[in-house]
């Protein structure tokens, strides 16, 4: 298998041929909560075209697409996510080629200075052994919940904190925040410090609606809305020492009216259960895996490294 950056004839090729055909094999985030693939169209203005923030990776057997790689920029140079993987199913001699385009990826995003590579794919896909291979580590879970929202109990509680929308100045904080409430592992997976973390956010945030709970000057909780097609995708941080934080936030979020989709980690347990007793069912579970990139030598004798 001749694996090779993408071309513009190579593009040419996939828009006569109309390929590539096939499943998706990787769930970005994006996906994830849409449950919707890209279709071949928007594959050749995002995936095909050469641009900054993308590498694209191509194969060709004669004239048929053999295998079709793909993986973006997020908030930064940082941090890269792998959402297009495309190749012939069932075929034992995919597994290899499989490795190899993941390998590839990672070693392209390390020439551009990425410092890590992460890749989301359904817990029972036979493509996590592959990724496993190709260096991938699997550093948590995510539960997909999806339904109509069931009336909540009233029980007169209130939060202390005020709530109020996010605020340019308030990344910090909600770093901080992130720092409290994500296990250790997991902020050596998605990134530890600041730059790291704020890099591997989600570049995309039209439409999202953000609200904070603040006890003084400490952002104790996070919530994140967008309306898709008529779904409220949904998405929450806390702090584990306000425990009244959470419900609050929910209860905010799942007011919105419509079917809801809200993609939770595996950590998050009480969020988990709260979005079940309100009414929403466990569709999907994902692994999240990440790789971490050695960084280039600049000059004989010298490497960056993380303090």
């Amino acid at each position: 298998m001749m694996m090779q950056t993408v071309r513009i004839s190579d593009a040419v090729r996939c828009f006569l041929l109309n390929v590539p055909k096939g499943p998706n094999l990787v769930c970005p985030r994006e996906s994830s909560l849409s449950g919707q693939q890209p279709n071949n169209k928007v594959l050749l203005k995002e995936t095909l075209a050469s641009r900054r923030g993308r590498i694209s990776l191509v194969s060709w057997k004669g004239l048929q697409l053999s295998g079709l790689a793909s993986a973006h920029a997020l908030n930064g140079h940082r941090a890269w996510e792998i959402d297009r993987l495309f190749g012939p199913t069932g075929l034992k001699s995919w597994d290899r080629a499989c490795t190899e385009f993941l390998e590839r990826l990672v070693q392209e995003a390390g020439e551009r200075f990425g410092e890590r590579v992460i890749l989301r794919l359904p817990s029972d896909s036979s493509t996590v052994h592959q990724a496993r291979l190709a260096g991938f580590f699997p550093y948590f879970e995510e539960v997909l919940l999806v339904g109509q929202v069931a009336e909540a109990a009233q029980n007169g509680s209130e939060p202390s904190q005020t709530m109020g929308p996010r605020l340019p100045q308030d990344d910090y904080s909600l770093f901080q925040l992130y720092c409290a409430g994500t296990p250790q592992q997991v902020r050596s997976g998605l990134g530890s410090t600041f730059d790291q973390w704020r890099d591997s956010q989600s570049p995309s945030r039209q439409g999202l609606r953000e609200l904070v709970s603040r006890d003084k000057e400490r952002i104790t909780g996070w919530l994140g809305l967008r309306t898709v097609d008529g779904w409220q995708e949904g998405q929450v941080m806390y702090h584990p020492d306000f425990p009244d934080v959470l419900p609050a936030l929910l209860a905010k979020g799942l007011a919105a009216p419509g079917p809801h989709k809200w993609l939770i980690p595996d950590y998050q347990e009480m969020a988990q259960e709260l979005l079940l007793r309100r009414g929403l069912g466990e569709t999907v579970r994902y692994v999240v895996l990440v790789k971490t990139v050695a960084a280039p030598v600049k000059m004989p004798g010298m490497a960056a490294v993380e303090a």
